[in-house]
């Protein structure tokens, strides 16, 4: 995959997906007076389905990233596989300390994909 990862909508939550979440927070935290139990209840389930969709989407994202700079004739478009790491094209063991080939992979592709993982973890790390 030639083409850069990086898009400027690759936000970990769309921002209909945000703002729905946000109102269901919000009508919980709202409900409390009257229902704290319901309240906290919605909540947990605000907070359940927060975090499935933020590992859904890190996962996705992380799928995409290895994408970009693994290759192997083995993985096919339409199965969506990971190759695993070591293995070089034509399915053999990458020796260690070997360089790798320049029509796997090429520097530039490297170097986005580098930028991209850098990218997603410091947004990670600014949660």
């Amino acid at each position: 995959m030639a083409d850069n990862v990086h898009t400027a909508d690759n936000a970990l939550f769309p921002p209909e997906e945000r703002d729905k979440l946000t109102l269901r927070l919000q009508n919980a935290v709202n409900g409390f007076v009257d229902g704290p139990r319901g309240a906290v209840e919605e909540v947990d389930h605000v907070l359940e389905e927060t975090i499935a969709h933020l590992t859904d989407t890190l996962a996705e994202r992380r799928r995409v990233l290895r994408s970009s700079w693994q290759t192997t004739p083995a993985r096919s478009a339409a199965d969506g596989g990971i190759p695993a790491a070591g293995v070089a094209p034509g399915g053999a063991l990458a020796a260690e300390g070997a360089p790798a080939e320049a029509s796997a992979t090429d520097t530039e592709q490297l170097r986005l994909a580098l930028r991209d993982y850098r990218e997603t973890a410091e947004r990670l790390l600014r949660l």
